[in-house]
């Protein structure tokens, strides 16, 4: 279910430090992971990772593919 969203005026995002890319898009780097996890399926297991971003507020992480970011960071494990 989708929520209305509500701003938050004390998260500011300084705009000097985001680096765009070429094609106007940014792409943050992952900083680290924080936690690991299996989600089980039906018939299958999935690995996910929790992984903090660089330019993310504190605490905010998300669930990743631990097999997509193997495969793209590999320095992080």
């Amino acid at each position: 279910q989708l929520r209305k969203f509500v701003p938050d005026s004390s998260v500011t995002v300084d705009l000097e430090a985001i680096e765009l890319e070429t094609n106007m898009t940014f792409q943050p780097q992952p900083v680290q992971n924080v936690d690991r996890d299996v989600r089980k399926l039906r018939n299958k297991s999935i690995s996910v990772v929790k992984v903090i971003w660089e330019g993310s507020p504190d605490g905010e992480a998300t669930w990743e593919l631990e097999s997509e970011m193997l495969k793209h960071y590999p320095h992080l494990f």
